[in-house]
């Protein structure tokens, strides 16, 4: 028992030194929508993307909110 219990302190004190983030810095700037014009390149993750047509892209929060008006109709 005394053997775990030396074990298991480390573990305890390692836990509670990691970071946390702050809550109030979960929260990410995210516009209801995004319009770009034809030929409009934008960097992204996996590259650049270039827009072959006028593009108007919603947020997964406007997506949900025309969804439903639509179903609710």
């Amino acid at each position: 028992m005394k053997k775990l219990l030396i074990l298991l302190i480390p573990i305890a004190v390692v836990g509670c030194k990691s970071p946390s983030p702050e809550i109030r810095n979960l929260n990410l700037y995210q516009p209801s929508t995004l319009s770009l014009k034809a030929g409009t390149k934008v960097q992204t993750v996996e590259g650049i993307y270039q827009a072959q047509t006028d593009e108007i892209w919603h947020s997964d929060k406007r997506f949900r909110q025309l969804e439903r008006k639509v179903y609710n109709k």
